[in-house]
């Protein structure tokens, strides 16, 4: 057991079986499955968080019970007989490591997507913000056999060699949408008194008790307060935990907080960057001490130390650690062998995972491009034949392609030429609320110290300089340089770029006005971050809405932060002048004009990738070139590192 984390890595017992250790990778969405079925990259992508240490892995966030409830297709479907071989699969790729094999199982109730000609079943008419659609009112029949097929459900997981089923009772799921007044307004057996609202749960879990016995986990996620915005506060949902506790049908109760029926409380759900680490914790520890029922804890804890240090305070039993796994799979195992410095540390982005889930793709990390390609770059190959290796251009893709072509085996120089690593990663890192996203530049900047690299720093390179080093292979990852818009006045003395803003380079005086084009972060985040220091802001965008791209658990909070400090949001308008004091804007619908007053304009324009080196070193016949990251073309720092990832694996 190591000494650092002797609780993090003691042994636990849930239910009749024991876990090996206190971390888990709790059930979450991936957008991996295919068919509603297992595919193979899902069972890849869980298999390595087992692979990589993680005592308890959960998979298939959102798994479907009940033909009745069907979930979107790149989800599970448990009901469906021919998801057999796929769940056998998953629970052995699992288990081979010594992890402990649990799925979840849910039912989405009133939750609608009619895009998907997915309709809702809920216990009564109602809708939120997040699925304004009516559901069909079930009927007593139906609600008979969704708590039949729940029992099912969990007894396929069962024969299918899993240790267990996590209940999800959270999140605007059928069983709490029971629970809530305002989403059942029933008035037979399953309606009304609290008895009665609970009563679907309480039937679920006997059910699937008769079935599975006890030598099966059985647990379930809840929220300890749905707040904001949400039907259930933390003292109703204690009286709901308390009762379930006392059945003694469960294993645990994974505490997390928030639900997805509101913009706001779903943002709390998945808490970004602009929440504190272990921001359930407090809630976990009030629901500990009331309960038998061992608990795990989620939300924002990314390190080992954090983790050990809930467990000293008793707080909680196990440690959901989910997103730090997606950032770092073998983060028990670094942890376990004094490798915590290792550790590539989540970060709090929710664009890789969480939020490109809600967009309707496969889940990523933005600073980990193993996640989602686990069975293509899982295993890091040694190179057949070492080569020596120059990469310009210290931002992320360049970092990441000296890490992995280092750690083949080759010799890599990398050339940088400012005065510190990172690229513009350090200057977005200074955004509010944003500054751990320097994080991902910090640990590969370590990396390569580690891997002997050799680094030269303010070395503005030149085609002769690259070439006197007569390297085997070229990769030119110069980044980008700010874009400003063919726009008159852009020019003028009182118009900067967000970056010249973030860096401290521009001179803000009076009423600020941001002009994004791009629907993404700079924009949104520079114009929080002036509002944050006290400056009047006025953010403009042509899309039907502000950061129409952004993710929705760090858009919703955004918008909060922009409203409540007094920032004015105007959407649908285009920029078609700037004058020493106004900006002209012409509405993109209607083409009607209007000026607003600008004392200092900042542009969000994107960026224009610095090739010409690229071009230069080609031109002098240079073959092995590789063109990356921004100066390829200028995106996000997902995409950078995955260029990296890339070409590193290809040199």
């Amino acid at each position: 057991m190591p000494a650092a984390f002797p609780l993090l890595f003691s042994p636990f017992r849930l239910g009749r079986r024991e876990v090996p250790n206190r971390i888990v990778s709790t059930s979450h969405g991936t957008n991996m499955a295919s068919g509603g079925l297992p595919s193979e990259q899902l069972i890849a992508y869980h298999a390595s968080k087992a692979a990589g240490g993680c005592g308890t892995v959960m998979m298939f966030g959102s798994a479907a019970a009940s033909s009745l409830t069907p979930i979107m297709l790149n989800h599970v479907n448990l009901w469906d007989d021919n998801a057999v071989p796929g769940l056998e699969a998953a629970a052995t790729a699992v288990k081979r490591h010594g992890a402990v094999a649990i799925s979840q199982v849910t039912s989405m109730g009133r939750r609608t997507n009619l895009h998907a000609d997915i309709i809702g079943r809920g216990p009564s008419a109602t809708s939120c913000e997040l699925s304004p659609s009516i559901p069909h009112v079930l009927s007593l029949a139906e609600i008979e056999q969704i708590i039949s097929d729940y029992a099912k459900a969990c007894m396929r997981l069962k024969a299918c060699g899993f240790d267990g089923a996590d209940l999800a009772f959270y999140d605007d799921q059928l069983p709490d949408q029971f629970w809530s007044p305002e989403t059942n307004r029933r008035n037979d057996r399953y309606g009304g008194s609290f008895e009665n609202r609970l009563r679907f749960s309480m039937e679920v879990l006997e059910n699937i008790r008769s079935l599975v016995g006890r030598d099966f986990i059985v647990g379930a996620r809840v929220s300890g307060d749905d707040r904001p915005g949400g039907a259930l506060s933390h003292g109703d949902l204690l009286e709901i935990i308390r009762h379930l506790d006392q059945t003694s049908w469960l294993d645990y109760f994974t505490v997390t907080g928030g639900t997805i029926s509101t913009y706001r409380s779903r943002a709390w759900n998945i808490p970004s960057a602009y929440y504190e680490p272990g921001t359930f914790v407090d809630l976990a520890g009030r629901i500990k001490a009331v309960v038998k029922t061992p608990i795990i804890v989620t939300g924002r804890i990314v390190t080992p130390e954090h983790a050990e240090e809930i467990l000293e305070r008793g707080a909680a039993d196990l440690i959901g650690m989910t997103r730090a796994l997606i950032a770092d799979p073998d983060l028990p195992a670094k942890a376990s062998n004094g490798r915590s410095g290792d550790i590539r540390v989540c970060m709090g982005s929710n664009e890789g995972c969480i939020d490109r889930l809600y967009f309707g793709l496969p889940v990523s990390c933005v600073q980990n491009p193993v996640v989602g390609r686990e069975q293509q770059w899982l295993n890091l190959e040694l190179a057949t034949t070492p080569r020596y290796i120059v990469v310009i251009g210290g931002g992320p893709a360049g970092l990441e392609t000296a890490r992995v072509a280092a750690a083949r085996g080759h010799r890599v120089t990398l050339l940088e030429r400012g005065n510190t690593l990172g690229g513009a990663i350090r200057i977005a890192a200074r955004a509010a609320g944003w500054e751990n996203y320097l994080q991902s530049v910090t640990w590969l900047e370590n990396q390569i110290r580690d891997l002997k690299v050799d680094i030269r720093l303010e070395t503005d390179a030149t085609v002769d300089d690259v070439l006197s080093l007569e390297p085997d292979a070229i990769v030119v990852a110069t980044g980008a340089r700010q874009r400003r818009p063919d726009l008159p006045g852009v020019d003028l003395e009182h118009v900067f770029t967000v970056v010249e803003t973030l860096s401290g380079q521009a001179r803000l005086t009076g009423r600020c006005v941001v002009l994004d084009e791009t629907g993404y972060t700079p924009g949104p985040k520079t114009a929080d971050t002036l509002a944050q220091q006290g400056h009047e802001i006025e953010i403009v965008t042509r899309q039907y809405a502000l950061g129409d791209d952004i993710g929705t658990t760090v858009r919703a909070v955004i918008h909060e932060r922009l409203l409540r400090a007094g920032v004015v949001i105007t959407a649908l308008h285009t920029p078609i002048e700037i004058t020493q004091s106004t900006v002209l804007l012409r509405h993109v619908l209607t083409d009607e004009i209007r000026d607003i007053r600008a004392d200092t304009v900042i542009l969000s324009s994107g960026g224009i990738g610095q090739d010409s080196l690229f071009h230069a070193l080609r031109e002098r016949g240079q073959d092995h070139l590789h063109l990356i990251g921004d100066a390829f073309a200028p995106r996000h720092l997902r995409h950078a590192m995955a260029d990296g990832a890339r070409t590193g694996r290809a040199l």
